[in-house]
């Protein structure tokens, strides 16, 4: 029995050693971030019969982070806007330290998800994946934090 435990114990400590080392080497997302990028969204009864291209820009502001989760406003607007489009986001970082990132996009005070948002952070970037949820918008970016 002593040998089993000891083995346990070891096992548990493992397991706490690398739990701690994932989130030692977890990424402070905290500031500002943006991209610019080329969206597709598809055809619509509203605007035609064919799919439409546009040049836009995405700013992910992450105002708070706890070990891996983050919470902060999504804002895009289309190349030539001065209006910003606003979202929250919530996120988490992967604990194996592949710097994968999951985002959810929802409007403020809406339940449900405007759009998720598949992530990597490499070489201090943050490259994204969004899908919408709500009319099938597609596009990919290179988020780069802002300095001030």
């Amino acid at each position: 029995m002593t040998r089993f435990m000891t083995a346990g114990a070891a096992a548990l400590a493992t397991t706490l050693t690398l739990g701690t080392a994932a989130l030692a080497d977890t990424p402070d997302l905290r500031g500002t971030w943006f991209g610019s990028y080329t969206t597709v969204s598809p055809t619509h009864y509203h605007r035609g019969d064919e799919p439409r291209f546009n040049q836009a820009e995405w700013m992910l502001d992450v105002q708070m982070q706890e070990d891996n989760v983050f919470w902060g406003p999504s804002k895009w607007r289309r190349d030539g806007d001065s209006e910003w489009t606003e979202y929250e986001a919530t996120g988490t970082i992967s604990l194996d330290g592949s710097g994968s990132i999951g985002i959810v996009e929802t409007a403020p005070l809406v339940i449900g998800a405007n759009a998720l948002i598949d992530a990597q952070y490499q070489d201090g970037k943050i490259y994204a994946d969004f899908r919408s949820l709500r009319n099938g918008t597609t596009y990919s970016t290179v988020l780069e934090r802002q300095v001030n």
